[in-house]
């Protein structure tokens, strides 16, 4: 019997629909909701600023740009993160890859650049979950990512970080980002799949604060 990747709970022979496009439907739609969280970042670039409202009539020089959206907007942010997913899926699906992609995604104004390939990863969300061996990485990013925006556009989340998986990959620790959801009754990490039930999290946090130390 096989989990899901992303929920990681067990799945009937030949995986189980209902439960499967039950995690589908909710990637699916963190995927719809990052062109609008990415439109707001520009509106909240300026320090102080998280409602996008704009101050006019002033002659002072501009202020710096906050470091947060703007590392978000920029190559290396969040078109060059998913455009990478994107050009990953078709070249393992043996589809032509866009040649003028990596230049695309360095264009200022990303919005269109981002809705294509949102819209291509959407197409695909099918074919990744059952075949892609690292989606499991790809949903942890799409969570992060749409986190980031949401902080720095100063919403708030149910979701709260708590450190570093401490779960043993081998010789090494695997360090991925650890969210609690205060709804759910476990603690999962979406890199290495290690379960944290309830009963358990005294000693994640005691394994976290040792890895830190």
């Amino acid at each position: 019997m096989t989990n899901c990747p992303l929920c990681l709970r067990p799945l009937a022979p030949g995986v189980d629909p209902g439960h499967h496009d039950r995690c589908l439907d909710h990637l699916d739609i963190q995927l719809g909701r990052i062109p609008l969280l990415y439109r707001g970042l520009r509106a909240v670039l300026e320090p102080g600023r998280t409602d996008g409202a704009r101050v006019s009539g002033t002659r002072t020089a501009p202020l710096p740009l906050r470091v947060e959206p703007l590392s978000l907007l920029c190559r290396g942010g969040i078109v060059s993160i998913l455009a990478t997913w994107e050009t990953d899926w078709r070249e393992r699906r043996e589809l032509r890859v866009d040649p003028a992609r990596a230049g695309r995604e360095q264009l200022v104004d990303g919005d269109q650049v981002l809705a294509d390939v949102i819209k291509f990863l959407r197409v695909h969300l099918e074919w990744a979950i059952a075949e892609h061996p690292a989606f499991g990485e790809f949903a942890g990013e799409i969570r992060e990512i749409v986190g980031a925006c949401r902080s720095a556009l100063g919403l708030t989340t149910d979701l709260k970080r708590i450190g570093q998986c401490p779960a043993q990959l081998g010789d090494r620790t695997c360090g991925r980002v650890l969210y609690a959801d205060p709804r759910a009754d476990e603690i999962r990490c979406d890199r290495c799949r290690t379960v944290w039930p309830k009963n358990r999290w005294l000693l994640l946090g005691a394994a976290i604060a040792e890895t830190a130390a």
